[in-house]
């Protein structure tokens, strides 16, 4: 491997034992830490989690079912993983975000070793601070869906095929090419056919910028098909025999026209990614003005051959151009891109150590970035049909401005090792302060968790319906329910127990139901029971 492009600072290196233990506290509270505050949200939890929880209590491994339907959108590494979280964590929301918390977890181990090796020790501390305490990591290493697994294949693709690409003569290539071949083939185990697309994409890219195409050929050697093969074939064919439907529904439904076509609805300007990924490195986004000078250095000196940082540049160029250019375009596709991102960026930040003007640039910058987020959660209005009142994320603006004041203050003077500290721990002190205090509160309105043993409590053991619901409280109360959830209809006997919205309401008695309102589950949805003697309302003429 090529030596650190960058030979670290003496001063670095002696802080190094003070980052790991900060590291830790910050990874603890940022991966690991509250993870059953609230219950499961959106559409997405609910049901990947249902999914994985048939799987565990069932026993089929091969197909993924929701409510004994085959559900074919997704492959199968979440469920197995989330499968064998239930059977050690029980029916709990830990087992259900067990794949990306382990996800999260392998990937920081995996690149501060890739870190250390190529850029040093100092670096790999300052990485190992910085991945956790980044804003798309802490977000996607605690929801209970696919992004952060596949994430974590592809960071292990890269990590095996570094050497491959970079070393003239890399010591036990055949350990590499088997350890690539099993990353891509749980990549495609994770996502599909996309693992293949962004991890060779990648290669391709970053062998280019960094002067090693020649070496790409090594990823294509027998050991690196066989070991993919054997880990990323057998349940494809294994599902595709059981379910001749497959190939249709996940392969051009969900991977082709998703890609092309605007089908699913989640259409976004051609730029939409460029904030994504600011956001998502937040509060560490300064760095990137020094990421983009060392690479534009590095390029000007015309010695990128074999550079580390340029091959990890074309990991976080392609899914970010990739995923620009498809039709459909969700906050988690560009995910791949953020740990290479933050490896660059823990270098850049080693680097400046030792540049006062750059050690002052960056820590003022990590300290504006902390700023705009305190005026951001300061200025934050309510969220009426959440149950957020206006200033309820005000403390947390609290302890942002502080860290914001302190990190200048210490930016100001050339400290950047403290700035850095000072920021990574702010964020893993807020994230506690939202797990302690606010989330609690907001449970009973974010997650269906609280609405569930309600309206059970309220039904009196009776089948619970909905009606006019959004999907998300439907996949919900349907998961924590055990079961799939009839919709009322005006065929539905009278006296059967619905959870609705008030809108919802009205539009049964305007069918001509009777209702008696049993109780309220949230700010907009409540439990009724249809009764001839309930209340009604009379169609205008």
């Amino acid at each position: 491997m090529p030596e650190p492009e960058h030979p670290p600072s003496p001063g670095a290196a002696g802080s190094t034992a003070a980052y790991l233990a900060v590291a830790a506290l910050v990874t603890y509270v940022c991966l690991f830490h509250g993870l059953t505050t609230f219950g499961l949200v959106g559409p997405d939890e609910p049901r990947y989690a249902a999914i994985a929880r048939t799987m565990a209590e069932g026993g089929d491994w091969v197909t993924p079912r929701l409510h004994g339907e085959a559900w074919l959108e997704k492959p199968i590494l979440y469920y197995w993983v989330a499968a064998v979280g239930y059977h050690l964590f029980g029916d709990s929301e830990v087992a259900a975000r067990l794949p990306s918390v382990a996800g999260a977890a392998t990937t920081m181990l995996a690149l501060s070793w890739l870190t250390r090796r190529v850029f040093g020790g100092p670096t790999g501390a300052i990485f190992l601070l910085l991945f956790p305490s980044s804003i798309a990591i802490l977000v996607f290493a605690r929801a209970a869906t696919t992004d952060m697994l596949f994430s974590a294949t592809l960071a292990l693709a890269m990590v095996t095929a570094t050497p491959l690409v970079l070393e003239r003569r890399p010591h036990a290539m055949a350990a590499w090419q088997v350890g690539f071949g099993i990353a891509l083939g749980l990549a495609v185990l994770a996502k599909g056919p996309a693992g293949v697309v962004l991890a060779g994409a990648g290669i391709l890219l970053g062998a280019v910028c960094s002067r090693r195409l020649g070496h790409v050929l090594r990823l294509a050697g027998p050991w690196s098909i066989g070991s993919f093969a054997l880990v990323g074939l057998p349940w494809y064919v294994l599902c595709a025999m059981r379910n001749p439907e497959f190939v249709q529904v996940f392969f051009i439904s969900h991977n082709v026209d998703r890609f092309l076509t605007p089908v699913f609805q989640h259409q976004q300007a051609f730029w939409y990614f460029g904030p994504v990924v600011v956001v998502g490195l937040a509060p560490w986004t300064a760095a990137l003005v020094a990421t983009i000078h060392n690479a534009a250095s590095t390029l000007t000196r015309r010695d990128w051959t074999g550079s580390p940082s340029m091959f990890l540049a074309g990991w976080v160029i392609f899914p970010i151009a990739f995923f620009s250019l498809s039709q459909s375009k969700l906050p988690g596709y560009v995910l791949p891109a953020i740990p290479a991102a933050i490896v660059l960026l823990a270098h850049a930040i080693a680097v400046a150590l030792s540049r006062p003007t750059a050690a002052r640039a960056i820590g003022l910058g990590t300290a504006g970035a902390l700023g705009a987020m305190a005026i951001a959660f300061f200025v934050a209005p309510g969220v009426a049909s959440a149950g957020v009142e206006p200033g309820a994320v005000r403390p947390l603006a609290g302890v942002l401005a502080v860290a914001a004041l302190t990190a200048a203050y210490f930016g100001g003077r050339g400290r950047l090792h403290q700035a850095v500290a000072v920021a990574g721990l702010s964020v893993a002190l807020g994230l506690w302060q939202l797990n302690t205090t606010l989330m609690p509160h907001l449970d009973a309105e974010l997650s269906t968790r609280v609405a569930a043993r309600e309206s059970s409590r309220l039904s009196g053991g009776e089948p619970v319906h909905t009606y006019g619901l959004h999907r998300a409280w439907q996949y919900g109360l349907e998961y924590y329910l055990r079961g799939a959830l009839s919709e009322w209809t005006t065929d539905t006997p009278t006296g059967t127990v619905v959870v609705t919205t008030r809108r919802g309401m009205r539009a049964m008695q305007l069918e001509g139901a009777g209702i008696v309102v049993l109780g309220d589950l949230a700010a907009d949805t409540m439990v009724v029971r249809t009764d001839p003697a309930g209340e009604r309302l009379t169609p205008r003429k």
